[in-house]
């Protein structure tokens, strides 16, 4: 009898056991999620946006899956209960997005993210996030800080790090009586800049060619309080503007001719040798026809000679 009993055991757990392994990939493929949520970026700095994506296929898009719910201790509250969850509308493909951003005071590590829907988590992903960078104190710094009214500045600066978590993570305004009356808080001049996840902000803003001369002061506030920092710009007059003298008009009256001027002045030694260029032939010549002339008369007296008549006529005469 023993001998029997020792084969029926050992055959019942040779049955058990082979029943186990039969049974332990069934278990484990019930287990594995059937949906993959992807998040982009990760590894992601706390204090960024992320983007979740995935898919609960065609068939469970129009069943109680229409809407998804994914959660995870790396999201911010989204309500009064501490509840981290974040919604998203599947398509009818399946296919949902959905973007949140995590908190900068969030610690750095690996976080499970997990999608329910219709009553069940159907899947998940994970989610790596990094230490956000340590912010700057908080600072105000404006460029250039002497400008002439009329000019543009820069004005840059960090909320702090006991600010960049709060209220003062999404913008800061920056108050002076140097800016344009667009926004004015308390009756001074404002302008907004927007916060970047390490606390940094940026604004440039036109300073008012009617601006007085002087020194103002740049102060910051955000979430309730100021930032406890503050910048001085010097203001210079704006330049006048230059004006141009109106062309002359054309005169309307009678054309007046100018006589052309004469020369009262010697005459200079080109005109002189131009002259006696002419004249010097001019007087040699005349004096040859001259000669030739008195000779050719004192031929003729020498061969017709005075007649008896008109040479009593000249005695009658004198």
């Amino acid at each position: 009898m023993r001998p029997a009993r020792i084969v029926a055991a050992v055959l019942f757990a040779a049955t058990v056991g082979m029943l186990t392994l039969l049974a332990a990939p069934a278990w484990a493929a019930s287990t594995t999620p059937a949906v993959a949520v992807h998040v982009s970026p990760s590894p992601v700095a706390a204090g960024a946006t992320v983007t979740l994506s995935g898919s609960v296929g065609p068939d469970a898009a129009g069943s109680d899956c229409a809407s998804v719910i994914l959660y995870s201790d790396a999201f911010a509250p989204t309500d009064d209960l501490g509840m981290i969850a974040v919604y998203a509308d599947a398509n009818p493909a399946g296919a949902f997005t959905a973007t949140t951003t995590i908190p900068r005071s969030k610690r750095a590590g690996t976080y499970p993210i997990y999608l329910r829907c219709g009553g069940a988590t159907l899947g998940g992903g994970t989610l790596v996030v990094r230490a956000t960078p340590t912010a700057p104190p908080a600072n105000v710094r404006v460029s250039p800080s002497s400008v002439a009214a009329g000019d543009t500045v820069t004005v840059s600066g960090s909320v702090g790090p006991d600010s960049a978590g709060s209220e003062c993570a999404s913008s800061v305004t920056l108050l002076s009586k140097a800016f344009v009356h667009t926004h004015d808080f308390a009756g001074v001049p404002a302008v907004f800049a927007a916060v970047k996840p390490d606390g940094a902000f940026t604004a440039t803003t036109t300073i008012p060619r009617a601006k007085a001369a002087g020194t103002y002061t740049i102060s910051g506030r955000c979430g309730g309080g100021n930032l406890g920092a503050s910048a001085t710009l010097a203001v210079r007059a704006a330049a006048s503007p230059t004006t141009t003298p109106a062309p002359t008009p054309p005169a309307t009256g009678p054309s007046v001719i100018q006589p052309a001027p004469v020369a009262t002045g010697p005459t200079t030694p080109a005109a002189a040798q131009s002259a006696s260029r002419w004249i010097i032939p001019w007087l040699a010549a005349l004096g040859s026809a001259t000669l030739a002339a008195l000779g050719g008369w004192l031929l003729y007296r020498r061969r017709h000679p005075a007649g008896p008549s008109r040479q009593g006529r000249s005695r009658m005469a004198n």
